[in-house]
């Protein structure tokens, strides 16, 4: 069993880092980045338990101006709109929430980067400097993609060699 799961473990082992500052300067980005897709850029595209109810979406429902945006991204998007825009909210909700814990941090950041990379490269530009987050998340998904998590995360827990 443990052949099994040996490399999915040493996808999800953190970069080794021992010092303090380093793993506070792996965890503030990660957290923050977490925060943001899951609380606030997810909730008004996404339906998840915290979503505000005045956004009147149902739980895993996407809202219909994100599946309209998706299909302006071309082909294949425009093919299967609701099934890209979904996996692009979820990716955000659930992925931000993976990341603030430091959980399957490095797969998580992989989903995350790919997500962001697809709008930076497929979003029709609109004139506005809207794009900035999205590049800052791809940006910070590539760091945690390297990193892990640190330290503080649950992935450091969860693959630690000594013994609680």
């Amino acid at each position: 069993m443990n052949q099994i799961l040996l490399p999915f473990k040493k996808l999800i082992i953190p970069f080794r880092v021992d010092e303090l500052m380093p793993n506070i300067l792996i965890l503030i980005p990660r957290v923050l980045t977490g925060y943001l897709l899951s609380f606030v850029f997810a909730v008004n595209k996404f339906g998840t338990p915290w979503t505000p109810k005045s956004m009147e979406l149902q739980l895993f429902e996407v809202s219909d101006w994100f599946v309209k945006l998706v299909e302006q991204f071309g082909t294949p998007f425009s093919l299967m709109p609701e099934l890209f825009a979904w996996s692009a909210g979820f990716t955000e909700a659930l992925g931000g929430i993976l990341l603030i814990l430091g959980l399957n941090t490095r797969i998580t950041a992989f989903f995350i980067t790919i997500t962001m990379f697809i709008t930076i490269a497929f979003r029709p530009w609109d004139g506005s400097w809207n794009i900035i987050p999205t590049f800052i998340f791809f940006c910070i998904g590539i760091f945690c993609m390297g990193f892990g998590s640190g330290k503080f995360g649950l992935d450091y827990l969860f693959t630690r060699r000594k013994p609680f």
